[in-house]
């Protein structure tokens, strides 16, 4: 049963042979081709979202700023320099509404990574500067200024005071806020960056390992393509050749097979019928 099974499995032509050395080649390579593809394919989608991650919390934490400064702004023109015009406390008003959005936006992202306590920190910060913001525009810093000059009318106290020593420090806070922010965003990336790396490995992999079998299945076939079909062919020939020179028998001992040794066995044939 078994001799009946090998010999079915059994290829037993030389061209078949070949044809089934190139066709494992080339199904081997479509292989590894296909797996790079696709490896590649991951990389690339990969490296698409960390960038477009990385994009988004740049421009985050860039509205966060702008907003801040924007409110900053308005303050010294309001509380520093006395400028009380609608203009500014409609800017002021404006970049609370942005401040507070940009930080939602923020506090989102952060809290479905492991800076969910930043991400509350930060919330917090922005509430306060928003509400020292809103407390001056609704006059409550002007009437905790003139509560404070009624009880102490020696230290002196009006809103420049009042914004360098306390809104300013607060404006302060917020912005090593943002800076956290961005860096503690960029630090989780650090994850995918390294899993992007071995992807990327991955990606290499299959071709190497093609690149090495292809090498052992080159050598194994110069080395079986030498021994059933060189080999035998210079056997062949110079047998043939010693009997139309000198007449000397055909070697028909001579090792071969699949269609060399036909070729062999016409040859002696030939020569038999000759003689």
């Amino acid at each position: 049963m078994f001799d009946r099974v090998k010999n079915n499995l059994r290829i037993n032509s030389l061209s078949r042979r070949l044809r089934v050395a190139f066709t494992s080649i080339i199904l081997l390579l479509i292989f590894s081709g296909a797996m790079s593809l696709l490896e590649l394919e991951r990389v690339s989608h990969d490296t698409e979202e960390i960038l477009m991650a990385s994009k988004s919390n740049v421009d985050i934490a860039g509205e966060m700023i702008a907003a801040l400064n924007e409110q900053n702004d308005a303050m010294i023109y309001m509380a520093v320099v006395g400028d009380e015009r609608e203009s500014r406390r409609v800017q002021c008003l404006n970049s609370i509404e942005h401040l507070r959005l940009a930080t939602e936006s923020a506090c989102e992202r952060m809290s479905t990574t492991e800076n969910a306590v930043a991400a509350d920190s930060l919330r917090m910060q922005a509430e306060r500067i928003n509400q020292m913001a809103n407390d001056y525009l609704d006059k409550r810093v002007h009437l905790h200024i003139l509560e404070t000059e009624a009880t102490d009318s020696i230290t002196p106290f009006n809103t420049q005071i009042w914004y360098a020593d306390q809104y300013k420090v607060q404006y302060m806070n917020m912005s090593r806020h943002i800076t956290k922010y961005m860096t503690g965003t960029n630090s989780t990336l650090g994850p995918e960056v390294n899993n992007l790396s071995h992807t990327a490995r991955r990606a290499v992999t299959p071709v190497f390992i093609s690149l090495l079998v292809m090498l052992v299945v080159v050598i194994m076939f110069y080395y079986f393509l030498r021994i059933y079909y060189l080999n035998p062919v210079l056997r062949i020939n110079r047998s043939l050749g010693d009997y139309l020179t000198y007449k000397m028998p055909f070697d028909e001992g001579m090792e071969a097979r699949d269609e060399l040794k036909t070729l062999r066995d016409h040859i002696a044939r030939l020569i038999s019928k000759l003689n």
